[in-house]
């Protein structure tokens, strides 16, 4: 009688399972409908979302004055598209341009315009970096425009969410001659 049962328990255990679908691949397809129905969206977001300015003046006692004035280009931008799920994200980052005076002894000799356009003249191998980089950094090198007769400006290019850099130095000497040449590149 025993043996019975347990030969019964097992039939009805096989005759129970009927291959129907479980909550968890109930869920799946629900989910994976869903997504069919309500098609891609998409995510636009700005960096920076509005025009910033910064200014910085740097009097220097070998009788240089350096003042770099950077600020967002509202016009172009680097785009940095990815897509999650159903979600297609658009991530604008707006270049910049900075504007760089020198004085020396309160003569000016230098008034340059720094962005992607200045780097092209020099090198138009760069285009194709330049659609995937922007302007993120110019900054005067203190401790080098201290020691001689001359000013050390670093200026970087990079790709957006990336640690890919484009670092360039630019020396100006007291005769407002212009050199630039390229540090570093991490692609």
């Amino acid at each position: 009688m025993n043996k019975l049962i347990y030969i019964l328990v097992i039939i009805l255990a096989f005759v129970s399972c009927n291959g129907g679908k479980t909550k968890k691949d109930a869920l799946k397809t629900s989910v994976e409908k869903f997504k069919d129905s309500i098609g891609t969206l998409e995510i636009e977001k700005y960096i920076p979302e509005a025009y910033s300015e910064t200014i910085t003046d740097t009097i220097l006692s070998n009788g240089f004055k350096v003042k770099i004035k950077t600020f967002t280009d509202m016009e172009h931008s680097v785009l940095n598209m990815f897509k999650q799920d159903t979600i297609v994200y658009k991530h604008y980052y707006r270049d910049a341009i900075a504007e760089i005076t020198i004085f020396k002894n309160d003569i000016q000799i230098v008034s340059q315009k720094i962005d992607k356009s200045f780097f092209l003249k020099r090198d138009n191998e760069l285009k194709d970096y330049f659609e995937i980089a922007n302007l993120s950094g110019v900054w005067l090198n203190e401790k080098e425009s201290l020691d001689k007769d001359k000013i050390s400006i670093f200026i970087m290019f990079c790709k957006p969410e990336t640690d890919y850099y484009y670092l360039n130095e630019m020396i100006v000497d007291g005769n407002g001659e212009v050199f630039i040449h390229e540090i570093t590149e991490k692609t």
